[in-house]
């Protein structure tokens, strides 16, 4: 996993989110600048759809609880209608900039991690949205807390 540079990581809590609470609820939009490197982290209630842009590089993670407790659930977009690109290339980059992701949504979020520790132990699941069934699978990335 290679070093994430936390000046680079922006946070911006939103729809009267709070850095230290609720948990479930909480929705994470993920967003990068290919130009500056920069990695943005929307906390709130919905997903920041005003940061969506056509390209659809966005990962969006929730707090679900299920029978065994917490996870961490997401998706990306690999391909399907109004998606441009190579799905084999676009899945790559996903899987591959997964870790990076992750530890922006870490990051971001560190006051809610740091006042509950034990969330650190949540599993992060994340969807490879596909109309490709090579391509179309949950994965599951360990626990978040890996990922400070």
């Amino acid at each position: 996993m290679k070093e994430l540079n936390s000046h680079k990581v922006f946070v911006q809590y939103r729809d009267m989110m709070e850095p230290y609470e609720p948990v479930l609820g909480r929705k994470y939009t993920i967003t990068h600048s290919d130009t500056t490197g920069e990695l943005f982290v929307f906390v709130a209630e919905n997903y920041a759809e005003d940061q969506i842009t056509g390209i659809r590089d966005e990962v969006r993670v929730a707090w679900k609880e299920d029978k065994t407790g917490l996870a961490l659930i997401g998706s990306v977009i690999v391909d399907g209608k109004g998606v441009t690109g190579n799905a084999f290339i676009r899945n790559k980059i996903f899987y591959n900039e997964m870790p990076t992701a992750l530890q922006a949504l870490r990051q971001a979020d560190r006051f809610l991690f740091d006042k509950e520790p034990s969330l650190d132990n949540t599993t992060v699941f994340i969807h490879f949205i596909s109309n490709n069934p090579a391509y179309d699978k949950l994965y599951d990335f360990g626990a978040i807390g890996i990922y400070k």
